[in-house]
């Protein structure tokens, strides 16, 4: 059964005054005037700070007013200076072509100077200038009436690479009469150089024979009215063709022709003929890009490409030498190996061919010991070595599908002459003469292989106690003694002389035992040490072959204990040397054994080195 909650009394207002009467009664005893309301006082310092703020609220106001006034109203409507730049905004390179830079005072008040500054690309040649400029590309025009108008013509040539973008730019500075600071205008004209008066086409076979000669034929045109000057066309010819003839010759060294001038509407042929070797199959691309020369910069106007299809041929061959068809780098003293392997791809016998390995250079002779050179039966002449059917039964006939391989052993000097190169070429030519029943001569050539000799850097690291003229530049008991402190100097040498060597560094750790002394020397780089490590540091950042020895020391310390006796004391950890050769950009590298108290280079402290009591 729910229970029955009270009902609460309700109050009368008599009541409800008096419960508020004592609430908002004061200590007086007497109501407040409720109809009113009144704040606490705000502090002096926050009114100030509202007045301050106000008042520079107003001062922006009316500055920003002035300011859009001045802009806006005044200046624009009195002192208004127009410019325009006419001219083509696409152009041929080569091509004569002429920009007029108009100018006007479109306000009512006077100018009281104007000076007109172009700033044009370097790939713009100017010829003229109407008027003439009073300085290097500057116009003083002076004072300019409000009305008054004028422009400055200027005509020339765009020599820029197609296709590009150019700008021509006139900065205007100018005074205004009513005004004492001067105001400036710029006004800049983009002009896409889109074609050249350079025109150019390559024509060649769509298919040919490795071996076979194959001619390309380039045309360049100046299209023109006018002749231009210091062209260059450079062939882009793969790795697999080897050049034999150029209409006209291209200047040995180079590789690209180089035309002077083609009056307007010259037509020049230039012919490149040459053949592809062995390795080459498939596809190939020939392309042939033509310009204009600016002192160093070469600005392409044309480009045209092509592809030839070339054919396997009957004889299939290749020329490896240390395991590589790539130029590659060698050591003095070291042998290189070389294999020339062939095989018949044809259905056919090929009969009676050979092959002519050829070593040439233009710096001098080749450094081959060809005392102890193995060169497989074949028959030397000079540098050039032939192989026939009458040193290789295979060659004499080879199969159908059948293979075989010559191998050849070219030992390199351990030293070069004055005389010597240290770069040359190996090339390989095969010559068939009859494959299956046709018979013909065709000579087909490999890619050759340039060989460039390393440095001849040679290391060596020993110690001293004396100097080579019997003076003790070390110190303490000799032999060492148990207890006794002995100190040395560590020698590190380096002799080079065919090309100079970047990033030399020879690095090295004492032992815990041995004791870095503060005492170093150097013929050229800088000697350190790091003390945490414990490494020994001698850093060149290029030695020139000018400099063909160089040396540095440092000074190490020894105390022997009981164990030591009768042995040799070890000073440093084995040495490692690295270096790059500035002209091969192989890098060179060695490790030094460690060095001791043996003193084996010391003639007078050798025998000298074992510690005793």
């Amino acid at each position: 059964m729910a229970t029955k909650r009270p009902l609460k009394k309700r109050r009368s207002s008599r009541e409800i005054k008096k419960d508020l009467r004592s609430i908002y009664t004061g200590k007086d005893g007497k109501m407040p005037n409720l109809k009113k309301l009144s704040h606490k006082r705000q502090s002096p310092l926050t009114g100030m700070l509202i007045k301050l703020i106000v008042f520079l609220m107003i001062v922006s106001a009316l500055a920003w007013t002035g300011f859009f006034l001045f802009t806006q109203g005044l200046f624009q409507d009195n002192e208004t200076l127009m410019i325009e730049i006419e001219g083509p905004d696409e152009v041929r390179s080569g091509e004569e072509v002429s920009y007029t830079i108009r100018y006007e005072n479109g306000g009512s008040v006077p100018i009281a100077s104007l000076t007109m500054k172009l700033n044009l690309p370097s790939t713009f040649h100017t010829f003229t200038t109407i008027p003439e400029a009073s300085a290097d590309q500057e116009w003083t025009v002076g004072s300019l009436t409000p009305g008054s108008d004028g422009a400055v013509t200027l005509t020339g040539v765009f020599l820029a690479e197609v296709e590009s973008a150019q700008r021509l730019q006139a900065l205007f500075t100018y005074k205004p009469a009513n005004f004492s600071s001067e105001f400036q205008d710029i006004a800049t004209y983009k002009v896409d150089v889109t074609e050249s008066v350079v025109a150019l086409t390559l024509s060649g076979p769509e298919k040919a024979l490795a071996g076979d000669e194959a001619e390309y034929i380039i045309n360049i045109q100046n299209t023109n009215l006018d002749p231009v000057y210091n062209l260059r066309v450079t062939p882009s010819l793969p790795d697999d063709f080897t050049i034999t003839e150029t209409d006209p010759a291209i200047t040995d060294g180079l590789t690209y022709w180089s035309i002077d001038s083609l009056d307007a509407g010259e037509l020049e042929a230039l012919t490149l003929r040459g053949s592809f070797t062995s390795s080459a199959s498939g596809d190939q691309n020939i392309g042939v890009a033509a310009g204009f020369v600016d002192e160093d910069l070469f600005l392409q106007q044309a480009s045209e490409e092509l592809v030839t299809d070339v054919l396997g041929g009957a004889l299939g061959f290749s020329l490896i030498i240390n395991g590589s068809n790539t130029n590659q780098t060698a050591e003095l003293g070291e042998t290189l190996r070389l294999s020339i392997d062939y095989q018949n791809n044809s259905k056919e016998d090929v009969s009676d061919m050979g092959f002519e390995l050829n070593l040439s250079s233009s710096e001098g002779i080749i450094p081959i010991n060809w005392t102890d050179a193995d060169i497989d039966g074949g028959s030397r002449s000079g540098n050039t070595i032939t192989f026939s059917g009458a040193t290789h039964d295979s060659l004499s006939t080879l199969q159908a599908g059948a293979d075989d391989v010559i191998d050849l052993s070219l030992p390199i000097d351990s030293s070069l002459s004055g005389a010597d190169a240290d770069t040359f070429t190996i090339s390989l030519k095969a010559i068939l003469s009859q494959v299956g029943g046709v018979a013909g001569t065709r000579e087909i050539d490999t890619t050759p292989i340039t060989v460039q000799i390393n440095s001849d850097a040679r290391v060596s690291a020993h110690a001293r106690y004396y100097s080579e003229g019997g003076t003790a530049i070390g110190s303490g008991p000799l032999p060492p003694e148990v207890g006794e402190t002995t100190s040395y100097r560590v020698y590190w040498n380096l002799s080079n002389g065919l090309h100079a060597l970047d990033d030399v560094e020879f690095t090295t750790t004492l032992p815990q035992d041995v004791n870095w002394l503060e005492s170093t020397d150097t013929d050229i780089g800088s000697v350190s040490y790091n003390s945490t490590t414990r490494q020994v540091s001698w850093t060149i950042s290029r030695m020139p072959t000018s400099v063909e020895n160089a040396g540095a020391w440092f000074g190490v310390a020894i105390n022997p204990a009981e164990g030591d006796v009768g042995r040799f004391i070890k000073l440093t950890n084995p040495t490692s040397f690295t270096a790059t050769d500035a002209a091969t950009d192989e890098g060179l590298s060695e490790t030094l054994e460690i060095v001791s108290s043996d003193l084996s280079s010391d003639a007078f402290g050798e025998g000298k080195g074992v510690v005793i009591n």
